[in-house]
């Protein structure tokens, strides 16, 4: 994936994603109206909702349903779909090649998709504390991606990319448990 598509995705997810973002915040809005009485509503912890709201619409649009960019009845009809099930083949191709681009984007951006996924979650709820919960959600959300592109035929159904998103959120939770123990000291 070229320079120039990953920035044509990152405007098409903000097309998308922008509208969705909008509906479900003024969704939120209401609801939290309603529950006024009973939830304490800080600004802080409902613009960190918001923000992750946007985060998870983003990361579907850009990873799986691809509006414009990848999603075609006409694929779907076809089932026109790759299911790669052996850890590292593709990427030890491309390495013997020297496929380097597609290599650092396969590794290093699933990784760095997730990361905000890691940091977030703990972040914003206090029951998913612990490195064994960040990951399993991180794990959940990256199988439902894969799976959701194999469904609309909007990408490569991967393991390797289930390996890289769950350690993007692993690393983003260590960024998180980091930052928390220096606040927390202070």
């Amino acid at each position: 994936m070229s320079i120039e598509m990953i920035m044509q995705y990152m405007y098409t997810t903000l097309m998308v994603a922008l509208p969705v973002f909008i509906g479900v915040a003024i969704l939120r809005v209401i609801r939290l109206e309603k529950k006024k009485r009973t939830y304490h509503l800080t600004w802080s912890r409902e613009l960190g909702v918001h923000f992750f709201i946007m985060y998870i619409i983003s990361l579907y649009e850009i990873t799986a349903i691809r509006f414009g960019l990848g999603l075609s009845m006409e694929s779907m009809i076809m089932r026109e779909t790759r299911v790669n099930l052996e850890l590292m083949k593709v990427l030890i191709k491309w390495f013997h090649l020297g496929i380097w681009w597609h290599l650092f984007y396969n590794v290093v951006g699933n990784c760095v998709w997730f990361v905000p996924l890691g940091i977030m979650v703990p972040t914003l709820w206090k029951e998913t504390r612990s490195l064994w919960k960040v990951t399993i959600i991180g794990m959940i959300t990256s199988i439902s991606i894969e799976v959701l592109q194999y469904v609309l035929c909007t990408g490569v159904t991967d393991i390797d990319d289930v390996i890289f998103n769950t350690l993007g959120t692993i690393i983003g939770y260590w960024i998180w448990k980091r930052i928390y123990n220096m606040f927390k000291k202070k």
